[in-house]
């Protein structure tokens, strides 16, 4: 094992013992944006078809984690695609969009204009509001944007979701005409309505919006997010039905964009939450929400590691809201109830089912000497494989090892690398960006071409790992009458692999 290099050290218990560019390369970018224009379905907008810009991307969790390739949904499905039948991306393709997520700082995930309007300055502007129309406070209620947009919409994007959620709010009310909002700032992110005018009283409008019943009476003005609104009219991300819901009170013409947007909120609310659109979601910067949770994250506090490290369901962010938000000090959004059963049926595990893969270490902040121990959960039976990549893109695999071979993990349990009562540890040793990558497969086999011999190393050495990933997937095109009689057996292909990744700062 190199000394000096590995930020991972590994200490055995046998018997008796870099700054990141701001910006990636203007050429590299435009590679990456042909890349995912003619590979990436899920990238595209869902009602032009073209791709997104970069900077939109990096700042959605479910395409773009910067600095983190292996999380990223977006060079992972590419990744499964390569040598399927039909076009598919190259190994250069995906060493392009590799590198380019490598080079994207933290801050790539929110935007830097982003405005964050406290809750005081709100219900200031709804009394405002409330006087200049002559209307109670205790009629009006406020739906926010702000945690949709972090200030990178234009304000032509701000108007249509507006109109949208004024047509939206007219077919729930049996109206024919869009419903009138007010606007409590200046970047247009919250809007005021009084329920009076619909015909509502407090119970219908906490029925609209799926809130949990109120345990006490509360004269505070409901501030509730409009994607959550959306979500719980359509039920589920279907166009028939917000066809359906927009059709009576929608011009022809923009029917079809309405209908859009409304489906662009609703998986807005149905997608996994990372600690940024955590952060907005209660008005306080991603950075400042990471220090109130850190210390907490800790013990059986497993949700808190998840959200530092990665994306949470959002169901279990909603059942957390209690906890982040007396942390955070804050009042925490109105709590609805789940769209989907927690007594629903589980949904049946076939051949096809992808693989879901949950990794996040037991700590939130590390320093160089600490221990590091991994939680991993899947949905799936597997065969499972742990990859550390130090800063300087050294890879080494923690898992199997020589001490722990057989690497196959039951579905629905959280298992922790090492065991407890395993005969090795992880120790990070230098400060830097320790990357773990995380493989799973239904069969086992070789995966990314990496070959154990336990003889010779008992944590098997891969070298430069985007070096070694290319490597191997060049070498997997090449026909099977042509490999050696040691590469022919046990190859998994991509398309049966399915992994994830963390980024771990040492300080």
């Amino acid at each position: 094992m190199r000394a000096g290099l590995i930020a991972l050290a590994l200490v055995l218990l046998l018997a008796g013992a870099a700054i990141l560019p701001a910006h990636a390369d203007d050429a590299l970018a435009a590679r990456v944006r042909d890349v995912l224009a003619t590979h990436c379905a899920l990238c595209r907008d869902a009602s032009t078809g073209a791709a997104p810009d970069l900077a939109t991307m990096a700042r959605d969790p479910g395409l773009i984690r910067p600095g983190n390739p292996d999380g990223s949904p977006a060079y992972t499905t590419l990744l499964r695609q390569f040598g399927a039948s039909g076009p598919s991306p190259t190994p250069d393709d995906l060493g392009a969009l590799r590198s380019w997520i490598e080079s994207l700082p933290t801050e790539a995930a929110t935007c830097p204009s982003a405005a964050f309007v406290p809750r005081q300055r709100i219900e200031a502007e709804l009394a405002r509001v409330g006087a200049k129309l002559r209307k109670p406070v205790a009629a009006l209620r406020v739906l926010s944007l702000a945690h949709l947009d972090l200030g990178c919409a234009t304000p032509e994007q701000r108007a249509e979701w507006r109109q949208m959620l004024e047509l939206v709010l007219a077919a729930v009310a049996g109206v024919k005409h869009p419903v009138a909002t007010h606007v409590l700032d200046a970047q247009g992110h919250h809007l005021a309505l009084d329920i009076q005018d619909l015909g509502w009283d407090a119970h219908r409008w906490r029925a609209v919006l799926g809130l949990k019943p109120q345990v006490r009476r509360s004269a505070d003005p409901l501030i509730v997010r409009a994607d959550q609104l959306v979500a719980h009219v359509l039920q589920k991300a279907d166009r028939e039905i917000a066809r359906g819901i927009l059709g009576p009170v929608t011009a022809p013409d923009k029917l079809e964009r309405n209908a859009e947007l409304m489906l662009q909120l609703a998986r807005h609310h149905l997608a996994p939450l990372n600690l940024p659109r955590v952060a907005a979601e209660i008005a306080m910067r991603p950075d400042a929400l990471a220090r109130v949770l850190e210390p907490a994250a800790r013990g059986e506090r497993h949700v808190l590691r998840q959200l530092i490290y990665g994306t949470v369901p959002r169901h279990e962010v909603e059942e957390n809201w209690p906890l982040i938000a007396r942390l955070a000090r804050v009042v925490p959004p109105a709590q609805a109830v789940p769209l989907v059963s927690k007594d629903a049926a589980p949904p049946v595990i076939t051949s096809a089912t992808p693989i879901e893969l949950i990794l996040y270490p037991d700590r939130a902040r590390y320093a160089a000497g600490d221990e590091l121990r991994l939680s991993v959960r899947t949905n799936i039976d597997c065969h499972l494989t742990l990859i550390s990549v130090d800063a300087a893109g050294f890879g080494t695999v923690i898992f199997p090892n020589d001490f722990a071979t057989n690497n196959r993990i039951a579905a629905q349990v959280r298992v922790s690398i090492p065991a407890a009562n395993a005969r090795y540890r992880f120790r990070l040793k230098d400060k830097g960006r320790e990357r773990i990558v995380a493989l799973c497969t239904r069969s086992e086999g070789s995966v990314d071409g990496i070959r154990h011999d336990f003889e010779r190393q008992r944590f098997q050495e891969l070298g430069p790992y985007a070096a070694f990933l290319d490597a191997a997937l060049k070498r997997s095109t090449v026909p099977e009458s042509e490999r050696s009689e040691r590469e022919k057996p046990t190859h998994v292909p991509q398309s049966e692999i399915w992994r994830t990744g963390i980024v771990i700062d040492v300080r």
